[in-house]
């Protein structure tokens, strides 16, 4: 029974990951686990039940939140279906150990704290949003499972994000489902009040925030509207290397030239250019010459591309004129943890057959200028990271993330993910998030949260930036 009820706590508070309608179900998802905690089981209640069950809690929330990372190393090893089970479950076990100890903190503050012994809301939400910072900083290469991103259907919760970030969403989240808790099994009816309270504070401030102060863009002419277009493909990463895939993607990136013309920009996804741009000559030279040729604004575009005296190459976004210059270029910071670079490089090459290896890490952020806007630029999983999103943000009109999905096979969960965080880092920052990528949700998401996602049909669209 208590395996059960565990489980189904996780699906509860993960459940919005699937489908983000169902936000609501994060606000009572950790009642059956605190039932058979301190109902079930309040008699026999020592260290080694909470050890063991909190750890178990841990494991099912990150597997329930980061099983799709089965697809991306299907498809960088080729391993079989039960040899990638078996690393999943080690990965979540290990990871899951700092829920355990979370729990151990908890409940010894808990036993040492109070006369009575008995749950406390309030202290359980305190130590489980340090236990999500904790776990944030120590394990920065997992930047998962956080419960405050369940809540981007909720708009007038998220906007407590601009004052306190994730962390103000995970503490009042989890109050709630503990005051709830007490309310409907311990009757403490007083808690009603403390809810109410609560849920009023959120939607006044909400009320208050209805209308962010935004930045008043204006185009050269002083045009307030500005549109942006973006490029989006889907085209199956075991083919997006390929030569014939090479052209293909060349074509589709100078068609947005002659499709966009409206726009003031043109953005294009993470590695959308697969050629090194900075070490094929002349490969990037015939595209440059096409762009002056055609363009009428800049376009940014995304490539693998080395460096002067480095060997190795960086994941890299290019800013590009209308008259084909180079105006500016960034390289990703934060890779991705056994995606991008691998901390275990030569066990993997030995183990596998396949030739993994690192790509290097950028060491400056840069942001992007251009008439007049200015942006700063996220790849991929870097919109996971709220302080390094965060950097530099009151200094620009938008943030661009460019990013590629195709390894997760089309995965809604992981699509889900990404779209919930650049949602957060929008109302984070008070600055649009405009997203476009490879097999991703793509569009604009508004300073408030509201966003404006695009259809998968098309490649090319016009995004209004006001």
């Amino acid at each position: 029974m208590g395996a059960i009820l565990t489980a189904l706590a996780a699906a509860l508070l993960t459940a919005a990951n699937y489908f983000p309608k169902l936000y609501f179900l994060s606000w009572i998802g950790f009642l059956p686990f605190l039932y058979y905690i301190y109902i079930m089981r309040k008699d026999e209640l020592n260290y080694k039940v909470i050890f063991f069950n909190g750890w178990q809690l841990g494991f099912w929330i990150l597997a329930f939140t980061a099983n799709f990372l089965y697809h991306s190393i299907k498809l960088y090893t080729g391993a079989s279906f039960f040899l990638i089970i078996i690393i999943l479950i080690f990965l979540f076990s290990f990871l899951a150990l700092i829920y355990a100890v979370f729990f151990l903190i908890y409940f010894y503050l808990e036993q040492n704290l109070f006369t009575n012994k008995k749950f406390s809301p309030f202290l359980f939400a305190l130590c489980w949003t340090a236990m999500e910072i904790s776990r944030y900083y120590l394990l920065s290469f997992f930047p998962l499972a956080n419960l405050s991103y369940t809540q981007i259907e909720f708009l007038s919760f998220i906007q407590l994000a601009e004052i306190g970030g994730i962390w103000i969403l995970s503490f009042i989240l989890v109050l709630i489902n503990s005051l709830l808790f007490q309310l409907i099994f311990q009757k403490k009816l007083k808690n009603i009040f403390i809810i109410v309270i609560l849920f009023t504070a959120v939607f006044s401030f909400a009320n208050f925030k209805a209308q962010p102060e935004q930045k008043n863009i204006k185009t050269a002419n002083g045009d307030q509207n500005i549109e942006i277009g973006i490029i989006t493909t889907e085209i199956e990463q075991n083919q997006k290397w390929a030569l014939k895939q090479l052209n293909q993607n060349i074509k589709l990136t100078l068609g947005a030239v002659s499709d966009l013309k409206k726009a003031e920009l043109i953005i294009a996804p993470e590695t959308n250019i697969t050629f090194d741009f900075y070490a094929n000559i002349d490969y990037r030279k015939e595209f440059l010459k096409k762009i002056a040729a055609e363009a009428k604004n800049p376009i940014q575009i995304g490539s693998l591309a080395g460096r002067d005296s480095v060997s190795g190459r960086y994941n890299s976004s290019f800013l590009i004129s209308e008259s084909g210059k180079i105006i500016s270029r960034y390289d990703k910071n934060h890779l991705l943890y056994f995606g991008e670079t691998y901390p275990v490089l030569e066990l993997l090459n030995r183990f596998t057959s396949y030739n993994f290896s690192s790509l290097n890490a950028g060491e400056e952020e840069v942001l992007f200028k251009t008439k007049n806007l200015q942006w700063k630029t996220v790849i991929c999983s870097e919109i996971l990271y709220p302080s390094y999103v965060k950097s530099e943000a009151k200094e620009v009109d938008f943030i661009v993330n460019q990013t590629n999905e195709g390894w997760f096979n089309n995965s809604r969960l992981l699509k889900n993910i990404m779209w919930q965080a650049a949602v957060i880092r929008a109302v984070e920052n008070r600055v649009p998030i405009i997203k476009t990528g490879n097999y991703s949700y793509n569009g604009i998401i508004y300073p408030t949260g509201e966003y404006k996602k695009v259809s998968s049909d098309k490649n090319y669209h016009l995004l209004k930036l006001n």
